[in-house]
């Protein structure tokens, strides 16, 4: 194939030259609606790769990425894996890419990591990706901070609107509370009794919106399913005796749901310790090690994947492709798709393990 070049790029646009080569180049004299003109030609033309290469040999380009650690390896663990599957596809340009960790669940923690890197690092930040502990208006104010800058930031999972941000990337938590009592109401059928939801942080929208479309489903189908709430943000040891104890004190409670997938433990071995596994029906979130072997078991009964992987791969790419070819995502939110996964599909799935 005939390489293009900024004269095949010229004489399809209609613009001069040296219009062509300002525009790829970056260079003052052009408009914004005539960059974005030729920038989108030249991609599809097939001179993107040399642009890019050209961008990346002028000057280096700086990212954050600043998400929790998950020693467990669960939900976490898997945007890591998908941010880095995607970083390793464009390991040959010139992007610095800084990592910053925090202990999971906490606010406070991240907080402070996200402060000393503004002011470490911020007047030399292009692009930060991050994934909000919960939606706080300190957390808010310092991405807004980082907006403000002119630094281009993606979120993951918890949104700020109003922030500046780039975009969000999440899976739609209602409907995926939504999907879940779908399934559980299907599969129950004419039962009644309790389920018992436990929680993820109440300062997290992502994990309000996912109880909220749980509960809304049930109710509006009017399934005979009451719905019992319990705290799900202390440590995994205190989680799963509480849980036992619920399910000790309460027969009615026929059913379970984990909002997120730290939980989703903690219920299974609650139910095998007070003697009641094979009686409840039991909805978990997200495929790791752990979740599937107890879907094996039968233990689960499904397992609500929200595609961390594809989560950290999505965001990570439009972060790329914003800074490198200047092609901002086409919606505000961009939506991971959800699954269910049973015992009959979940080979399609361990790759992702």
């Amino acid at each position: 194939m005939k390489k293009v070049t900024l004269k095949d790029i010229s004489e399809q646009s209609g613009y001069s030259l040296v219009t062509v080569h300002r525009a790829i180049n970056n260079k003052e004299g052009v408009s914004p609606e005539v960059r974005e003109e030729i920038l989108k030609l030249a991609e599809r033309m097939g001179y993107t790769t040399n642009y890019i290469a050209s961008a990346l040999r002028r000057r280096q380009v700086n990212v954050a990425i600043v998400m929790p650690r998950d020693v467990n390896k669960q939900y976490f663990h898997y945007i890591w894996e998908g941010y880095r599957a995607y970083a390793a596809t464009i390991s040959q340009y010139n992007l610095n890419i800084l990592e910053y960790t925090y202990t999971l669940n906490n606010a406070d923690e991240q907080l402070e990591v996200l402060n000393t890197l503004y002011y470490t690092k911020g007047h030399m930040l292009d692009g930060l990706l991050v994934t909000p502990e919960e939606n706080s208006t300190s957390i808010e104010c310092i991405i807004n901070k980082f907006c403000g800058k002119g630094i281009a930031v993606v979120l993951a999972d918890n949104d700020f609107k109003d922030s500046g941000r780039l975009c969000c990337i999440a899976p739609n938590d209602e409907y995926t509370g939504r999907l879940a009592a779908e399934f559980m109401n299907f599969a129950l059928s004419e039962k009644k009794g309790t389920v018992l939801v436990v929680k993820g942080s109440d300062a997290s929208l992502s994990h309000e919106y996912n109880i909220r479309g749980f509960a809304n489903y049930l109710k509006e189908h009017k399934s005979g399913l009451d719905v019992l709430c319990i705290d799900g943000t202390e440590s995994l040891a205190k989680i799963k005796d509480e849980i036992k104890k619920v399910l000790q004190e309460r027969k009615d409670i026929i059913a379970a749901y984990s909002v997120r997938a730290r939980n989703t433990i903690p219920i299974c071995e609650a139910a095998v310790e007070s003697g009641r596994a094979n009686e409840l029906f039991i909805v978990g979130s997200d495929l790791f090690l752990e979740s599937s072997e107890m879907l094996k078991k039968g233990i689960l009964k499904v397992i609500v994947y929200k595609n961390p992987y594809q989560k950290g791969y999505t965001a990570f790419m439009t972060l790329f492709e914003h800074l490198i070819k200047g092609v901002d995502p086409k919606k505000d939110v961009l939506y991971v798709p959800i699954s269910l996964i049973l015992q009959n599909n979940i080979k399609f799935y361990e790759d992702f393990i």
